[in-house]
């Protein structure tokens, strides 16, 4: 059996074969198997909604997205007139861009490093899909910095087991060899799947931010279900500086 699944899960792993290969990134189960966004020109029609929902809630000048990925929220973001930048860590990502976002709104940058922007310098930063893919080690890191950057919101989607699956809860640690039946999991490049009370306990209690579930519920009414119905399964927590 052929897999892809490396030890460390570094910036090289986020590649071609990872965004936009037919194929994707090979991993075991009983065969191999593969998995990945097959998605040549990086569209995903659902960020207009997204992003329209995030104008209408939060109206924000600026936004930071950590973690862009090839800026299809970026972009959309421009679209309606929010000055949008964004950061990755996968060279591949920002050298194949959507090709509605341009090269100056992105940059290559280690979320786990001190990011490149001054404190309170954006209206929202928007962290989606993300914190799945960070070593435990850093977690505190990238919250922190989140909080440091933003002058006024943070909104935070994460991919987590469902209620009363716990059982179903890992971590992977950095070097550390993935076992074989997490590889359906890790393949996406998810190296740390928690409850919401894990997140919780990590993003609420820092001083100056309070949490606002009632956005969070006007959020949901705002999109249409079948765009976010992974989102709504999963965790989603917007921060408020007071």
């Amino acid at each position: 059996m052929i897999s892809d699944i490396p030890k460390i899960f570094d910036s090289k792993y986020y590649d071609e074969k990872y965004f936009a290969d037919t194929e994707g990134k090979s991993f075991c189960r009983a065969i191999t198997n593969h998995w990945g966004y097959h998605n040549p020109e990086g569209e995903w029609l659902g960020c207009k909604p997204i992003v329209e929902a995030w104008k209408s809630i939060f109206n924000p000048k600026n936004i930071l997205d950590v973690g862009c990925g090839r800026g299809t929220f970026i972009a959309y973001a421009r679209d309606i007139d929010i000055a949008a930048d964004g950061f990755d860590y996968s060279e591949w990502a920002i050298d194949n861009l959507y090709p509605r976002c341009k090269k100056e709104w992105v940059q290559v940058h280690d979320a786990t490093k001190k990011w490149p922007y001054p404190d309170k310098s954006f209206d929202l930063v928007t962290v989606v899909d993300l914190m799945e893919h960070i070593y435990i080690e850093d977690v505190d890191t990238v919250i922190d910095e989140a909080y440091r950057v933003a002058n006024k919101w943070v909104f935070f989607q994460i991919a987590t087991v469902k209620k009363g699956s716990d059982d179903k809860c890992y971590i992977i640690k950095k070097g550390e060899q993935v076992p074989i039946e997490l590889e359906c999991c890790a393949v996406a490049g998810h190296i740390l799947v928690q409850t919401k009370q894990f997140w919780a306990a990590h993003i609420l209690g820092r001083e100056e931010w309070k949490t606002r579930p009632d956005l969070v519920v006007r959020f949901y009414k705002s999109v249409p279900s079948d765009v976010i119905d992974s989102w709504i399964q999963n965790t989603l927590i917007i921060m408020e500086r007071e």
